[in-house]
């Protein structure tokens, strides 16, 4: 580098490093210069590198050259220690009146500007349909206000007009959309989400959405996006219509998969069995299905007759958190059951793992879409007998659960909570083997 790019080189050094700290004062903040101003000691500054490199003095001079340059503008002030005048900077201070110079010197847009710009940009979102969002607009847009940076990156301009088009979107989603064609079909790319957008919004997701789940795929499920289409498992014996046609689940033994779409047009006309089990992972789902039969003789596997005995059951698949489609499949089966006189409904159990995504899971399913729902092998006498089989837990963890117990929405669980924090282990659904009867009804 020659003399003079080496010069500029460092005068942008010197002058990004004092706005840098004249952007993180308390000055800054208040609008209002402070008593001390912005300033670094040269020994201890990224520059003392350069500065004091003994194999090559270019660098010194071409640092002592671009001060005297910004000492003449009245920018910065230079105080050397005693008999070094002009041959080793002690300090360098940053002139407050002149702080707008030493921006336009430096070729930097001014924190301040970059702020009210953001604020612009977000804006927009002061009226979203969803508290959770407007609710962090308030904060970011006070914080922004106040001059302070909220955690905003404020040079990612583009990754913040991309969040705000797809929050204001996200509502407009009737069923979810695979990402890549949200992403086309909103920010004209169909990998801008994923590369700009996905993380910023997964971050909002967790730290202000209006619930907590165990996996990015169930945050992003929330507002309506998906890596693929998901389709709603579920077997046993029920009747539906969708349009003209007539369905009976019951005569297909493995059960069925239904797209979405299917589920928006379907409407439940009957369900013969005694009773729903809603299950949360797919192992044991599919263990549900094969080991609850219809009543009746069948021919079981490798032609021999299989026992009678064991009710039919309807059973729904959650995977979890249960995704939109299967959340639509739920509605209809509560406006199903809520047609019929009380003592006529199918009862709702629901089948998960005892842990704390499992509690949570049941509280997600009862509080916003079978009310009278009830829990199946999830109590403290499966927990002990199952106790041998569960996975030991630490206390971060244990922490977690220590929250449920002071939620009042999990009352009825603190009996199964509080022995699992007495052993500290939790147990998988899948572990649990004897699954065969039903509830008492």
């Amino acid at each position: 580098m020659k003399g003079a790019n080496l010069k500029e080189y460092y005068r942008y050094k010197i002058l990004s490093l004092l706005l840098g700290k004249y952007e993180a004062s308390r000055s800054f903040q208040t609008g209002t210069p402070g008593k001390q101003r912005p300033q670094f000691a040269m020994a201890r500054s990224p520059l003392a590198e350069d500065y004091f490199d003994e194999m090559d003095h270019r660098k010194r001079e071409a640092i002592h050259a671009a001060l005297d340059e910004l000492a003449s503008a009245g920018v910065v002030e230079v105080t050397w220690p005693r008999f070094q005048e002009g041959r080793r900077v002690e300090k360098v201070y940053l002139n407050f009146a002149a702080i707008p110079r030493a921006y336009e010197l430096a070729g930097m847009e001014p924190l301040e500007q970059r702020m009210e710009r953001m604020r612009h940009m977000l804006a927009p979102l002061s009226n979203h349909p969803w508290e959770w969002v407007r609710r962090w607009w308030v904060e970011v847009d006070g914080a922004l206000a106040a001059r302070r940076t909220a955690g905003l990156d404020l040079d990612d301009g583009e990754g913040y007009e991309n969040l705000v088009r797809v929050l204001l979107a996200l509502p407009g989603l009737e069923d979810s959309v695979p990402e890549r064609i949200f992403s086309q079909r909103v920010l004209g790319d169909s990998k801008a989400f994923e590369q700009g957008v996905k993380k910023r919004l997964l971050s909002l997701l967790k730290s202000h959405g209006p619930e907590e789940y165990e996996t990015d795929a169930e945050y992003l499920d929330s507002v309506g996006l998906t890596d693929n289409p998901k389709m709603v498992l579920a077997a046993g014996p029920f009747i539906f219509r969708a349009g003209s046609a007539v369905f009976d689940a019951g005569g297909l033994p493995g059960g069925l998969g239904l797209a979405v779409q299917t589920v928006r047009a379907m409407e439940i006309t009957a369900v013969s069995a005694p009773w729903v089990l809603l299950v949360e992972n797919l192992t044991s789902y599919h263990q549900v299905v094969q080991r609850f039969s219809l009543p009746g003789d069948e021919e079981g596997e490798g032609g021999g007759v299989q026992a009678a005995g064991l009710p039919a059951v309807m059973a729904v698949y959650t995977g979890g958190f249960p995704h939109r489609g299967v959340q639509l499949f739920l509605r209809r089966l509560q406006e199903y059951r809520e047609n019929l006189a009380a003592t006529a409904r199918p009862p709702v159990y629901h089948w998960g793992d005892m842990d704390y995504g499992g509690i949570r899971i049941y509280e997600y399913i009862r509080r916003n879409f079978i009310p009278d729902l009830q829990p199946y092998l999830m109590d403290v006498d499966t927990y002990s007998r199952y106790l041998h089989a569960g996975i030991p837990f630490g206390d971060e963890y244990a922490a977690r659960l220590r929250r449920l117990l002071d939620d009042d929405v999990y009352c009825t669980w603190r009996p199964l909570i509080q022995e699992m924090l007495k052993h500290r282990r939790w147990v998988e659904q899948e572990g649990i083997t004897d699954f065969e009867n039903p509830p008492a009804f």
